[in-house]
């Protein structure tokens, strides 16, 4: 299969998407800590399950899609530029998240626990909690591919996708990022080696077949949700396949607003920072201050809550980017140091070896 070959391409559209699918994860991380904070909008959480069927499936279809190139690097630079940064972001968010995350607890009336924080912390690594088991397990899927690249490309898929297709029809692990590895590493490596086919798909430019996708989406959506049909065997795991070509529809629709897909090439420094500030600004909603004069409006609370979150984080990224507080988007010098001087090693024994 052809998607194997770099390429450094930008295509517009991706962009886009990925700056849908960071809207949406936004969105759901909104619904469900407004509700947290007491706010009546039970129907807002059904209309996220509804959109999980594009949000995650779409967000690991477009981070495989570029992916091909770490697959034929070496095993340096893949650590380098990919897998010890989303080690490092994940491991120092993770504290930020763990101290946030008390926060929300107190708002929701669940007490501090700061003991179960500590040991949750600590077993991050292995039990990745919060937004962050994405950071996670894109870290082992890039990892898990490049092991497995002679592999038949087609014995992977056929493998990938039997495990999510269980994965998605009701299985449940203890840990929410081992459930969602399970769930879309499918998702990732069909980024990865029906690239070719995917950016086929993205430059259909006929409004009827982009029509009929969207369109086809929300019809399987609304049955699989309205019928009650999501733990049906198999079912939603083809809600999901139909999430990303509907995705792929909106991502070519939208592709001229320029925001979606500037967002979009900034995805990471969102991801990071957007529930901490979803959960502050929901407590402060909490407040009897605040809470009796926005119950009113609380309808249109979750979408305004997503897009100031988005625009704090990257604001806080371009601040961030000035200052030593960059290091909590980028490894320090001292991390980075320490794999240059690997690196001057090596050479000089694989030199002496050949010889």
């Amino acid at each position: 299969m052809s998607g194997t070959r770099p390429s450094t391409e930008r295509i517009g559209w991706v962009d886009t998407g990925r700056g849908i699918a960071i809207l949406l994860v936004a969105l759901f991380h909104s619904v469900n800590w407004l509700l947290g904070a007491g706010f009546d909008i039970p129907y807002w959480r059904e209309i996220n399950d509804g959109l999980s069927s594009m949000r995650m499936p779409l967000f690991f279809v477009l981070s495989g899609l570029f992916a091909p190139k770490w697959l034929l690097k070496p095993w340096r630079d893949l650590w380098t530029v990919k897998v010890r940064l989303y080690l490092w972001v994940f491991l120092l968010w993770e504290v930020v998240g763990s101290i946030v995350f008390l926060l929300g607890q107190t708002m929701k009336g669940e007490g501090f626990g700061l003991r179960q924080a500590v040991l949750g912390l600590v077993m991050s690594p292995v039990l990745p909690r919060f937004e962050l088991w994405f950071i996670w397990a894109l870290s082992i899927f890039f990892v898990v591919a490049k092991l497995s690249r002679r592999v038949d490309p087609r014995l992977q898929l056929v493998i990938a996708g039997a495990v999510s297709l269980v994965a998605l029809s009701g299985l449940e692990t203890a840990n929410v990022g081992w459930s969602g590895s399970l769930k879309y590493y499918f998702f990732f490596l069909a980024g990865i080696y029906l690239r070719s086919w995917i950016i086929r798909i993205g430059t259909v430019d006929s409004r009827l077949l982009i029509g009929a996708a969207i369109l086809l989406w929300v019809a399987v959506t609304a049955t699989v949700a309205l019928l009650e049909l999501r733990d049906v065997f198999g079912l939603y795991f083809l809600n999901c396949l139909v999430g990303v070509i509907g995705g792929i529809a909106f991502s070519r629709t939208l592709r001229g607003a320029r925001w979606f897909g500037a967002i979009g090439r900034v995805t990471l420094p969102i991801y990071l920072a957007h529930t901490p500030i979803v959960i502050l600004i929901s407590f402060v909603l909490s407040l009897p201050n605040f809470f009796p004069a926005l119950a009113g409006i609380a309808p249109i609370l979750p979408p305004i809550l997503a897009v100031t979150a988005v625009l704090l984080a990257l604001a806080l990224n371009r601040f961030a980017s000035r200052s030593w507080l960059r290091y909590a988007y980028e490894p320090p010098p001292f991390v980075t140091e320490l794999g240059q001087r690997r690196r001057r090693i090596r050479p000089a024994r694989s030199t002496e070896e050949s010889t």
